[in-house]
């Protein structure tokens, strides 16, 4: 049925408020819209019954006086966006099950009614160690409308408790509860698990040193135990609404989301980030990016989820108690990794960075560049990771280049030190007092510097590789300066205190070296394998080796 002569019913959960003048207010839920207008009060209130009682778009806006029609257009379409309306479907007399469960099913779907059916319909096992659990678990669903619930003899899984929901005509579903250290999970809420899912969840308690499923019963227990067997629950119902619609939820995200309850009773959702290992021997095309935001605060927020508080595959990167100038320095938590920045927020992003490589190739992880002169990956191969994809291409392109043992020939600076530079320059030496001097090299024929920051025995304090002498100095420079300021802080010299900073590309040469890589064909880049998983939340990935 085309979708302006289908007959819409507003969903009952949906309350209004006025705003006087600003216009009215509708809610439903955590979901709020704003209808704007002098008049758009009084529309409303004459709207309102019509919408509930049932309509079709095309009968209702060719009633509607002509002049009026762009802003009920306007409204009609902010409540078919935000889920506000339904099917009129066939009703009857709900009984106290059904009663319970429908404003969570309208809330999900805008089919409730045929979602109630296929509650009715529905069939839970329900496997667990603990029998209190599993008894509180099955009287939740019991209450929440459904009407088939059993005891699951099958195979078990090692979480604390599965169940396993089937509705008639689609794939059964998996949902989970484990327990652990004071913490308790239930779900996902917002899909069915598989296997793979519960083993990682798994894996997350074993990593905590979580306590065995099922021990330290406590005060407060029985109660959290009817928490997660209500949250449990309502993520089953929701599975059953999914299918309700042909869609399906709008915007399922790829993250599963579990709700996390303590024994204190604090509950709360969280996405469970599970980012594959990737693989550089596996050749997949560069991932296209969005915009990406192009202030660096910004780009950080994008990513948040990645630092989620409970199942974050790295820390929140943080500045603490590190000092902030002359380069802004930043810690991650949870982790050895400090990043460095010519900002604190810049610093931010580059520990993240790091961080980030050492989910994405830990068995690469030691072989970052540091603060010295080696490429991720060695030198036969550079491996890039970025908030945008020309940061990942120039990350990887910079780490292979500097990598590079032989072709590079000592040389002379083309040029003066620049006054950024030579402010580096006087942090590290005279702020300081570290005795160091620069190397220059020149790569033949390729037009690319790399410069060096050598301490008085010839190691490396920070190196860096770009088209231009001076944009390699500063980048090298802006290592070197977070090395010994970190080292300081620490409470030790130049080449002491850990964690090391691992410093990564500057803004401006991963951009001139994702150029030079595309103009003179010399290297190629690729994506490695699992780079899709970490494009779709935000990140990008690659791999430089030479052509």
């Amino acid at each position: 049925m085309p979708e302006n002569t289908a007959v819409r019913r507003l969903k009952s959960a949906v309350r209004a408020r006025s705003l006087a003048e600003e216009g009215v207010a509708l809610s439903m839920g955590a979901t709020a819209v704003v209808v704007r207008g002098a008049r758009a009060d009084t529309v409303w209130r004459a709207l309102e019954p019509v919408l509930r009682a049932g309509f079709t778009r095309q009968a209702l806006t060719e009633g509607f006086p002509a002049g009026g029609r762009p802003f009920l257009e306007g409204v009609l379409d902010q409540l078919e966006e935000h889920g506000f309306l339904r099917e009129a479907e066939e009703e009857h007399g709900l009984s106290e099950a059904e009663a319970a469960a429908y404003p969570h099913l309208e809330s999900l779907t805008g089919r409730p009614y045929a979602a109630l059916r296929a509650l009715a319909r529905s069939t839970v096992r329900v496997r667990s160690s603990c029998p209190r659990l599993e008894a509180e678990v099955r009287r939740a669903l019991g209450r929440a409308g459904f009407r088939e619930v059993h005891a699951d003899t099958g195979p078990g899984t090692g979480a604390l408790l599965t169940t396993r929901l089937s509705v008639p005509g689609r794939e059964e579903a998996l949902h989970l509860v484990d327990t652990g250290h004071g913490v308790w999970v239930s779900g996902p809420r917002n899909a069915s698990a598989d296997p793979g899912l519960v083993g990682r969840v798994r894996a997350w308690f074993e990593g905590l040193g979580a306590a065995a499923p099922g021990a330290g019963e406590g005060p407060g227990l029985a109660v959290t135990r009817s928490l997660v067997a209500a949250q449990l629950a309502l993520a089953l119902v929701a599975e059953v609404a999914r299918g309700a619609n042909g869609d399906g939820l709008p915007g399922t995200p790829d993250d599963p989301e579990f709700m996390v309850t303590t024994d204190e009773l604090v509950s709360e959702p969280h996405p469970f980030v599970a980012l594959p290992v990737l693989d550089p021997r596996v050749e997949a095309p560069l991932p296209g990016g969005g915009a990406a935001p192009e202030e660096v605060p910004d780009r950080l927020d994008s990513v948040a989820h990645l630092w989620d508080r409970v199942f974050g595959p790295v820390g929140e990167p943080r500045p603490d108690e590190l000092e902030q100038l002359p380069v802004g320095l930043a810690r991650v938590d949870r982790s050895p990794v400090v990043g460095a920045g010519t900002t604190t927020a810049a610093a931010r992003m580059d520990a993240l960075v790091a961080a980030l490589h050492r989910v994405a190739w830990p068995e690469g992880a030691d072989r970052g560049p540091g603060t010295g002169d080696r490429a991720r990956g060695g030198g036969s191969v550079g491996l890039g990771i970025g908030l945008t994809p020309a940061a990942a291409v120039g990350e990887a392109v910079g780490g292979l280049v500097v990598g590079t043992s032989d072709r590079w020939k000592d040389a002379d600076p083309p040029e003066p030190m620049s006054a950024p530079a030579r402010r580096l320059w006087a942090a590290l030496t005279l702020r300081f007092g570290t005795d160091a001097r620069l190397s220059c090299q020149e790569l033949d024929g390729t037009g690319l510097w790399r410069v060096a920051v050598l301490d008085p025995a010839g190691e490396p304090l920070g190196s860096s590789a770009a088209p231009g002498a001076d944009a390699a100095a500063r980048e090298a420079l802006l290592r070197a300066v977070a090395r010994v300021q970190y080292a300081r802080g620490a409470g030790g010299g130049a080449g002491s205190g850990e964690p090391e900073v691992a410093a990564t590309r500057t803004g401006e040469v991963s951009s001139a070296l994702a150029r030079w890589a595309d103009e003179t064909g010399l290297v190629r880049v690729y994506a490695p394998g699992g780079a899709d998983a970490w494009a779709r939340r935000g990140v990008y990935t690659a791999v430089a080796v030479w052509t």
